[in-house]
């Protein structure tokens, strides 16, 4: 991971396409997605919880282990889902320190007004504006067949 992407910031309230392909023409970032089909996942925060752990056991697998591992989440946690989803990795192949924290693009600011700029790491608002450049420009023919994806077993 590149520590700029894990620095929380103010983003723009809309998503900026031009600035994510500048962000993701550093071949030092890599990404992978997956396809939520099942019901039980529409309109759920659970799929965040879901899906994670496939996603990083892809990387853990197929290009390295790292000591420490950062989870970062575009949503809510329920109660004691961080510590769940920590737990899941931490000593498994050598991890030592697990991170999860959550991200919301909602929050009140210091006047008790509701800000809709998020405040997030940069990792968390590019995954965003990635996931929906997928998700609207692409069928689900073109996404079945994206080099990107990762079957969920």
């Amino acid at each position: 991971m590149i520590k700029e992407d894990s620095i929380v910031t103010t983003f723009p309230n809309s998503r900026d396409c031009l600035s994510l392909k500048n962000w993701l023409s550093n071949h030092q970032r890599d990404y992978r997605f997956a396809i939520l089909t099942a019901e039980k996942y529409r309109h759920s925060h659970a799929n965040l919880i879901s899906i994670i752990p496939d996603l990083i056991r892809f990387y853990i697998e197929e290009k390295f282990i790292p000591c420490s591992l950062k989870i970062y989440l575009d949503g809510r946690l329920e109660s004691g889902e961080r510590y769940r989803l920590r737990d899941k990795f931490l000593r498994i192949n050598g991890i030592e320190q697990v991170v999860v924290d959550n991200f919301i693009k909602k929050n009140k600011n210091r006047e008790g007004n509701i800000s809709k700029r998020p405040k997030c790491p940069a990792l968390v608002y590019y995954a965003d504006v990635l996931a929906n450049q997928l998700y609207s420009t692409k069928t689900f023919e073109e996404l079945s067949k994206h080099e990107k994806l990762i079957f969920i077993r």
